[in-house]
């Protein structure tokens, strides 16, 4: 079994692997944001948003995870998606 530290550190090494994750997702959302923007298409589109959520909750299921924690992660990734857009 792994150490205190060890596992701390390796936590640290997937929380930057994360970030950069989102980071990368910022960027295309802004890349959609001027295609938008080009094509006169409304920010926000509902039946999109619901196919992610329904992405999201079979990933969440895959990896174990709470459906509820994941749903309000995208939430808070979808509002700031929608203000990068703005």
């Amino acid at each position: 079994m792994k150490d205190l530290q060890t596992l701390r550190e390796e936590i640290d090494q997937l929380d930057e692997q994360l970030w950069e994750v989102i980071g990368r997702r910022a960027d295309v959302v802004r890349q959609i944001g001027e295609w938008k923007s080009q094509h006169d298409e409304q920010i926000v589109q509902p039946e999109r948003w619901q196919e992610v959520l329904q992405h999201c909750q079979a990933v969440a299921k895959k990896y174990q995870l709470d459906e509820a924690l994941v749903k309000e992660v995208m939430e808070t990734i979808h509002n700031e998606s929608v203000r990068i857009q703005s």
